[in-house]
Order: C-alpha cells, then structure tokens, then sequence
C-alpha cells in the first residue's frame, strides 16, 4: 500500500533518481495512476520497467494525457495498439503469451507499449488546445496513483516522461491524501486531472487515438505475441467475445429456444444449472453472427455485480460497472456506446445493479443505444417486475434475455405481466428434478413440526380479527391496504420467530455434534436460516455448543462476505447464520446441513435457498434439509380451529415443494399425514405453492414480498 512507502516531501534529481525512486515505487504499490504530461515517449516504459511490470500484474491500470507531439515510431505503436483493442480479426495472434514483462519493456519497448494499449492497461489522450489559433500546447507534469484501499500521491513537478526529461535537472512535490494538511492538494490535483481526462477542461479539448487518427494506416509491430502473460491482468480488450466453456447440452438447447423465439424469452432454471452460463454464451453466438454487440446485464445486488464482472471477463467481454459504488460509470457508458456507434468498437458490456438502472441517470446515459446490436439480459428477472425497478427495461434493446428460477411474481399479477410482456415467454425450462444427481446433489428432507405457544396464538389470532375487519374495505382504501398489509406482515412474523424453533435446533445440533464425535470427525458445513431480528439469540445459543459460528447479515461489510464463504469452505468456521442475504447470488456449495427456522410463502425465497444449498462441492454426495414447520399441538387437534387450518394451508406448500424432490419424500410425507388428516386436508399433500395460488387468488398471503 502507498502508506507503507517512506515518501519524501520533495525529490530532485540532484539526490534521486526521480524515476526509479519515486515513479517506480508507487507504481509498485498502486492500482490507478493517473497522469498529465507535456511529452511521451516510449523509452520512460524502458526506465519504468519493473514499476510498470509489478503495476500490471497486480490489476493496475494507467490514463495518460500528453500533448500530441509524439515520436512518429511511438504513434504508430500507439495505433497499431488500439487497432488490436478493437479488431476481432487479431483474436488468434492474442493467443500466444510471453511471461516477463519487465524484460519485454526493457528489450522491445515499442512492442510492449502496442499491447499494453491493446490490452486496455495504458490508455492515453490527446489535449489540444480548443482556441487552434494558439501556439501553445498542453505542458502541465502532474499525477496521482491510487491503491487498492483509496489513498492517493500526487506528484507535481518538471520531468516529462522521456529518457532525455530523466537527464535533466528536474524535481517533483509530492502530497499524501492520509496527511491532513497535504489531502487538499492532492483532490485538487486529482480532480483537475479528472476534469481533463474527460473533456472537461475550458483551455483543452482531449482526444482519444482514433478521433487523433484520420488517416488510419497501420503498421505491424516487431513481434505477434503479447509480451506478458494475460493471467496476470483482468482487462482483455483485444480479444472478440467467444464462449470459453464446453456447455452442456441443455445449455445449447436453452441457446437455440432463445434464438428461435426471434432472442427474446426467459430461462426458467433451477438454481444452480448455469443460467449466467448460459446466457453468456448465447451474448457471444448473437457477437459472432453478427460481428457487433452491446451487452446490458442487470444484476440485483451489487456483490452479484462482482461475480458477473468475473464470468464476463471469462467469455472475452471487459464490462463497465454501474453501481454507487462506481462514480465513473455515467462517463464510461456513454464513451463506449459514442466509440461502438462510429465503430471504433465492435462490442462493449454494461454490468449494472437494478436499482442503478432504473434510475433516470442510466436512462439518459444509454439512450443511444443501437436498438439492433443491443441484448439485456436480466439476472433474477422476476425482481425487475417490481414497480420501483421497471424503469431499468431498457426500450432499445432489440434482444432481452431474462434469468430466473422462479420469473412469477408472487401475487403480483401485474409484476408478472410486465416480465413476460418485456423479456417474453419462457422459452426454456430445467426444473430441479432434472438436475439433481447430474448438476445438483441430491437431498433428504426431515420436517421439524413445532407449535405456537398460548400467547403467540392469542396474538395471531387477534392480528387476524383486525384484518378481517378491515379487508372488505382495504381495496377501495390506500390508507387501509397500507395498514393491513403491516398486519399481515407483523402476523407472518409470529411464525417465522415462533419461539418452539430455537429449543428444537438446539437439541438437533447437540445429537450431531454427538453423532461426529462417536465417528472421529468435526461437524462443518452447517447453514442456519433465521427471522430478521433473531439471528443474534440463534448465534449466541449456537456459539455456547462450542462450535465456531458466523452471522451472515445484511451489515457484514461486503468485503468480509468473501473472506466468510471461505472459511465456511476450509471449515474454519462451522455454522453460518443467515437472513436473506443469502437467498439470491451467493454460492454456499460447501453447506452439508440447513436448518430453515424461517421461511416464506414465497416460493421466490425458499426455492432460492434450496438451490444454495444443493450446490455440489468436493466430498458432497448429499444435503440434509431440516425444515421448522408450525402445526396445531396435540391439544388444539380435535378442535380444527379455523385459525390452525389457516397456518397449516400456509405452511404445507413450501413442505410439499421440498418433500416431492427428496430422496426420502414418502417418509417426509408421513410426518404430516395424520395432522392432515385430521383436518380434512390431504389434499394439500399434492399441491405446490403455484397450483394453491392459482386456485386461491385472494388467499391472505400477500403479507409476504
């Protein structure tokens, strides 16, 4: 990191080596530089060797912008780099790799400059001055570096970047943003150097290469191979967007149903099969039929935007990151979609959060889309059904794709509409039963029946009065519907918290910590599922079994998120405790064991959580799925109280969901059988939540979202 360079407030060239004792540290210790120059030539790259090198591979990336007097051998390795940036006609030539960097740039700089742009780590422009009539040029030696935790040097002095500017006697200011009375200098630096770099500059107008290039000849560089290895930088510009995997034949079955439904439908697959997969590779079969793409994704969650921006890396496409956490993102979107219009690029990505894309801001940045060459695919598509997030449904995508195990919104017609409507029909379907055993492992299934306590009834039940009071007029009243769906939720809590649960899992855990003991290994791979605002009791009740445990919240810093999955992974840590965090994106394939104390109605939830747990891993050949369901007590059975007729119709789907996938579904269903019937209501043993929603439209269960 920067802080841990022992900077020097000024360095001159009487004492230092301005290149290699300043420039060549912190670009060792950066992931940005930012830099303003007068003159730029290619042998400063020959100075800067082992700084450029180290900088490289560790995912740093360099913005240059210089003045356009430039060494005519350097402009054209300039442009032969952007050439190769662009052009899918180089793909074979980018195949071929040389390891050492350093060397490269030290023995065939030019080479190594030309694929350096190519790549997308050295990008540069061109400031000029906007009155033409001037004879002045853009003679400014300014730059800031950016590491990985946010802090930044500027460096403001005389040396340009060149051998003849490193003989000369020259000297560099240099300002740290961690030092209170030198932060200001630093912003200011950085934010004018911004202002530049994005056109914004009242004295000079900036040019990227090939607006600086009319004339466009090309002239190859010395040698075809890339001088270091592309494992060593995340960004591959150059190469065209090809699938990478070897799919499975569902997968190109899936490609060929979209593309015979004109490239609009819906993948309805169970989670866990590939859809982000998939969906990727039939961006790149629309990229090589017809040699241009854009390609919008929206995700719904800004940690699912990260493992997007890996798996489209992975297919050769290099995505522009759109969330509150990319201040740029405005700037680069409409640049790109500019340089595809006047087809200096032939494809671009654009990789946003839902809420980020329905915001106007996003609208207005890509309203030049070309409505031909454009495909959006939407990641958990059923979310972009809400009213809030529609927007996002860009109009100019010509090509939609939407991604979902479970597209209907739960009693949200409407919502459900607009999906459809947008993206299309479901044009392919892998439901769960033809995964397990072949891309997710199988599961058992053990119903834990518990009962409301007196004073959880008393409380349900007079929720219940309340809302039947208010329901007739609740549809002509805002006000009222507000009210009674707070009623429904508050009442849907009361089962999601009973409070039989906890004892119940406490009692389990303690047999298999027994049961691992008695066979000599450590219990591991156990993931709770809990209310909102019981994760804490559940934790503490956990931990004092003496087993390494971990909440799994919302307000886990999402830079931690990561590291916990791995430890839950190397067993480091035993039990993961979740709320809905976990329900959509994140990949828990080590989880042996679920404990679900807290479920839904919504088949959108627990069906999500189901496929996070089947995922297969390394030493799984099964999952175990403990299920907390409330039922009437013994007691309170042979009165068939309308009350727990009503609980038992809102808890049986979500178990007959689960039971008629699992290895052991008859047992699982003879666990409830008898309760059942008592009630006269065998006949829930055979219908899933959609084929009870559909025949009870007005069923009370939109308490849940």
């Amino acid at each position: 990191m920067l802080k841990d360079l022992e900077l020097q407030p000024v360095y001159d060239s009487e004492r230092y080596d301005l290149i290699v004792d300043l420039q060549v540290p912190l670009l060792q210790q950066s992931k940005d530089y930012l830099r303003g120059v007068g003159f730029f030539t290619s042998g400063w790259l020959k100075l800067a060797a082992q700084g450029m090198a180290d900088f490289v591979s560790s995912g740093g990336s360099a913005r240059i912008v210089l003045s356009p007097i430039i060494d005519e051998a350097d402009w054209e390795a300039l442009q032969f780099g952007e050439k190769a940036r662009h052009d899918s006609v180089l793909k074979e030539v980018l195949t071929r790799n040389i390891e050492n960097l350093a060397t490269t740039l030290e023995t065939d700089t030019r080479n190594a400059l030309a694929w350096m742009v190519a790549d997308g780590l050295l990008e540069f422009r061109f400031a000029v001055p906007r009155d033409r009539t001037s004879a002045g040029d853009y003679h400014d030696k300014v730059g800031v570096f950016t590491d990985g935790s946010g802090n930044r040097v500027a460096i403001h002095g005389s040396l340009n970047d060149s051998i003849k500017a490193s003989l000369n006697g020259e000297a560099f200011s240099v300002f740290k943003s961690w030092e209170p009375g030198q932060s200001p200098y630093v912003e200011m630096h950085n934010s004018r150097l911004e202002a530049l770099w994005n056109n914004h500059n009242k004295q000079f107008s900036v040019y990227r290469i090939p607006e600086a290039s009319r004339e466009q000849f090309i002239k190859l560089r010395t040698a075809p191979e890339r001088p270091y290895s592309r494992k060593t930088h995340q960004k591959d510009c150059a190469s065209s967007p090809y699938c990478t995997i070897k799919l499975h034949d569902y997968q190109e079955r899936a490609i060929d149903a979209w593309r015979d439904a004109g490239c609009r439908g819906v993948f309805e697959m169970a989670t866990g099969t590939g859809k982000t997969i998939t969906s990727l590779a039939a961006a790149t079969s629309v990229y090589h039929d017809r040699g241009r793409l854009t390609l919008v994704i929206l995700v719904p969650y800004l940690h699912l935007l990260e493992q997007w921006e890996r798996n489209c890396r992975q297919f050769g496409f290099d995505p522009i990151l759109c969330s509150g956490e990319h201040g740029r993102w405005q700037i680069e979107v409409k640049s790109a979609i500019q340089d595809f219009n006047i087809g200096s690029k032939s494809h671009i990505c654009i990789l946003a959060v839902h809420k980020t894309a329905a915001m106007e801001r996003f609208a207005t940045s890509t309203r030049r889309l070309s409505t031909d060459n454009t495909l959006l695919i939407g990641d958990e598509a059923h979310g972009l059904g809400a009213s809030h997030l529609r927007k996002a449904l860009l109009d100019n995508a010509g090509m939609r794709l939407g991604l979902s195990a479970t597209p209907r919104r739960w009693f949200d017609d409407e919502g459900t509409e607009v999906i459809f409507n947008y993206f299309g029909a479901t044009c392919f379907e892998y439901t769960l039963d033809h995964a397990i055993g072949k891309f997710l492992t199988p599961y058992e299934y053990y119903p834990q029946l518990v009962n409301l306590t007196g004073t959880e009834l008393e409380l349900y039940e007079e929720i219940t009065q309340r809302v039947v009071a208010i329901s007739a007029s609740a549809k002509r009243d805002p006000e009222k519907r507000e009210r009674m769906k707070k009623l429904l939720l508050e009442r849907a809590r009361i089962i999601s918290s009973a409070s039989q649960k906890l004892p119940v899992l406490i009692r389990l855990l303690r047999g298999m910590i027994k049961d691992s003991q008695l066979r000599d290994d450590e219990l591991n791979g156990v993931l709770i599922y809990c209310a909102a605002g019981e994760h804490r009791e559940v934790l503490q009740e956990v931990a004092s079994l003496g087993l390494r445990c971990h909440e799994f919240v919302h307000d886990v810093r999402l830079a931690d998120r990561e590291k916990l999955l791995e430890q839950f992974d190397a067993g480091d840590i035993q039990v993961l405790i979740a709320i809905k965090c976990l329900d959509e994106g994140v990949d828990v394939p080590s989880t042996k064991t679920a404990f679900i104390l807290a479920s839904s109605t919504n088949p959108r939830e627990f069906v999500q959580r189901r496929g996070r747990i089947l995922r297969k891993s390394k030493g799984k050949d099964r999952a175990v799925i403990y299920d907390f369901i409330v039922v009437p007590s013994q007691e309170r059975l042979m009165l068939r109280h309308t009350t727990d007729a009503a609980i038992l119709k809102r808890e049986m789907p979500r178990f007959v969901e689960f039971a008629s996938s699992a290895t052991n579904q008859f047992n699982a269903r003879s666990v409830v059988r008898d309760i059942l019937n008592k009630f006269e209501m065998l006949n829930l043993l055979d219908e899933k939540p959609w084929d009870v929603y559909h025949s009870l439209k007005q069923w009370d269960w939109s308490e849940d979202d």
